[in-house]
């Protein structure tokens, strides 16, 4: 495959610090998330969010790169990057957007896949064949949640189409507020008015992950892969559920009167414990990270940022032996978290822990299983998108949006993620597994059990 953009062409078209474009948005410090993404980040397991978009129809690329542009320009923190104060903590600095990278042709995302990134700056290579287009963003978390790299996708292909149309003015994109950035992190418990009762659940929050040991997804002696195949950004695996099979989990949701995502979550919990069934992880409790949006109403007008916290969910293997049991606690469970501040515990927790940065440094570095898997829910980030459907599809232009589907990253221990995506009347489910543990079939294996525990729910309330 050739590609029109080098590894040379990057370096020479990286910013030196005196190319930088004044902003008066910077410098800006580093929140608690941010840090902690910035820490985690290796390169055999980059803090980056991958999102693949596949389009048909013919890309004009001219008006796209300027699309690029105009986008970053709306999200400045993703062509931002590091450096650090007097005291050694890293803050943003003005940068500007890394060229796109095109290639000549199209092939399967993992066939060749973008160098593992910096955990600053967006990363985008776009494969093009005929009328077939796959877009490969690689959107680093330490600056950005899934949400927010939505937020991006979508005022890019607003500003595409606007090109296309060659309307006057500024593309109708959706209000954004640059200095809400400033306040990224005003959601905290720690702001306003603090409360015993909100440091010791932070406190509580923080060091439970860290005392005790979760249950690790059993690799079950797998061999696996080559160490030159780990931290690959852009390596998930995807399917993509039938229209009727997702009118079908909706409905079962709508019989057991809990939402969707309790469902869904209730049978990844179910494939977790029976994966490990007779193995020694199954003797520790199986626990679930899920990310929480915590954006109050004006942060909506803020541009792509971090703007979420961890909820924790922990079951043993007893706790799945009754279906309904289980999904009754995990639908009053996901109802707490979000009716009362649970879900900014955490954040606030990792807050205290920044007081003495080793801390948080000697946490992350530990042997240890903070959480056995990741769930993450982003709905239907391409359904709310300002542009016109075609087909069933949204379009920008001539082109359109197939389908689009991402995924964060993992740990060491934490070995498994997965992202359920809705688009088009269409569940996508995304599994990200540990490559050091798992083979190919051994993944593939990971993802199907969950597929057939989902069409086995199915089958139940049929």
């Amino acid at each position: 495959m050739q590609r029109n953009t080098t590894e040379a062409d990057r370096a020479s078209a990286a910013p030196g610090a005196g190319a930088r474009t004044p902003d008066a948005l910077f410098p800006q410090s580093f929140t608690t998330f941010e840090y902690y993404y910035y820490l985690s980040h290796r390169p055999a397991y980059p803090s980056v969010i991958p999102i693949r978009v596949e389009c048909r129809g013919p890309l004009q690329r001219e008006i796209f790169e300027r699309a690029y542009e105009q986008a970053h320009g709306r999200h400045p923190l993703l062509s931002a990057r590091i450096e650090h104060d007097r005291k050694n903590w890293p803050m943003w600095v003005a940068g500007e957007p890394a060229p796109i990278d095109w290639a000549e042709e199209v092939g399967s995302p993992t066939d060749e896949p973008l160098p593992v990134p910096e955990p600053h700056g967006l990363k985008l290579l776009v494969r093009r064949e005929g009328d077939t287009t796959v877009m490969v963003f690689v959107f680093p978390h330490v600056a950005v949640d899934g949400m927010g790299a939505f937020q991006f996708i979508e005022d890019l292909m607003v500003a595409y189409a606007h090109g296309c149309s060659s309307d006057a003015g500024e593309p109708p994109w959706r209000p954004l507020n640059r200095a809400l950035l400033k306040d990224r992190d005003g959601y905290s418990l720690f702001k306003g008015r603090i409360r015993l009762i909100d440091v010791v659940r932070a406190a509580r929050a923080s060091l439970s992950p860290s005392l005790r040991r979760a249950a690790v997804v059993s690799d079950r002696d797998a061999r696996p892969s080559a160490a030159s195949d780990s931290g690959r950004p852009d390596d998930f695996l995807v399917h993509v559920l039938t229209e009727h099979e997702t009118a079908e989990l909706s409905r079962v949701a709508r019989k057991l009167s809990v939402r969707l995502n309790d469902l869904l979550v209730r049978d990844f919990y179910l494939m977790l414990a029976g994966w490990n069934r007779g193995t020694p992880e199954s003797r520790r409790p199986i626990r679930l990270l899920v990310p929480i949006n915590v954006r109050r109403r004006q942060d909506y007008r803020m541009p792509a940022a971090n703007a979420f916290s961890f909820a924790f969910l922990t079951r043993h293997q007893r706790d799945c032996r009754q279906r309904d049991e289980l999904l009754a606690s995990i639908r009053t469970e996901m109802a707490t978290i979000k009716r009362t501040k649970r879900g900014l515990s955490y954040e606030a927790g990792l807050r205290l822990t920044c007081l003495w940065p080793p801390l948080l440094r000697w946490s992350l570095n530990r042997d240890w299983a903070f959480a056995t898997a990741v769930f993450s829910n982003l709905n239907g980030g391409f359904d709310h998108m300002l542009l016109p459907w075609r087909d069933g599809r949204r379009t920008a232009g001539e082109l359109v949006l197939e389908n689009g589907y991402g995924i964060g990253p993992i740990r060491p221990k934490t070995r498994i993620c997965c992202a359920v995506h809705s688009y088009a009347g269409r569940m996508s489910i995304c599994f990200r597994c540990e490559r050091q543990c798992f083979d190919p079939d051994q993944r593939r294996a990971l993802l199907e059990a969950y597929l057939a525990q989902l069409r086995e729910t199915m089958d139940c309330e049929s």
